[in-house]
């Protein structure tokens, strides 16, 4: 039995409502911190508490995933471990819409944490010319 590669078009970037359009360049991982998960910005390095699904445009794997958060400079203390995570990551993405916005929650049980759908992008009116 080989080992199966979840794919997916969709990632997370920082969701912050007082600023719904920020952070599109900043895709997110999800990483523990002791037993607690995070969302962690590849580019930024910081921790966040929700995110936005945006659509990629290309097929991505976990692989994608932890090549970008190792790039990040984040220290990985189990390789097995971030890989089957970054696998659930990659997987739960794929039943959330195009614009959801999502928190992560503990659990129990493997794979230790859960995506949980909180609200949608609020729509945002275009400005019409005079």
């Amino acid at each position: 039995m080989g080992l199966v590669t979840m794919n997916t078009k969709k990632l997370l970037v920082p969701f912050d409502e007082s600023k719904p359009e920020s952070g599109k360049s900043d895709f997110l991982a999800v990483v523990f911190d002791g037993t607690n998960p995070f969302f962690f910005g590849l580019r930024s390095r910081r921790f966040f508490t929700s995110g936005r699904v945006v659509y990629l445009g290309r097929e991505i794997t976990e692989n994608d995933v932890f090549a970008k958060l190792v790039d990040s400079g984040r220290k990985i203390q189990d390789v097995d471990r971030t890989l089957k995570t970054l696998a659930a990551y990659v997987q739960q993405l794929g039943t959330f819409k195009i614009d959801n916005i999502l928190k992560i929650a503990p659990k129990d049980s493997e794979p230790f944490f859960e995506l949980v759908k909180v609200a949608e992008m609020p729509k945002i009116e275009a400005k019409k010319l005079p």
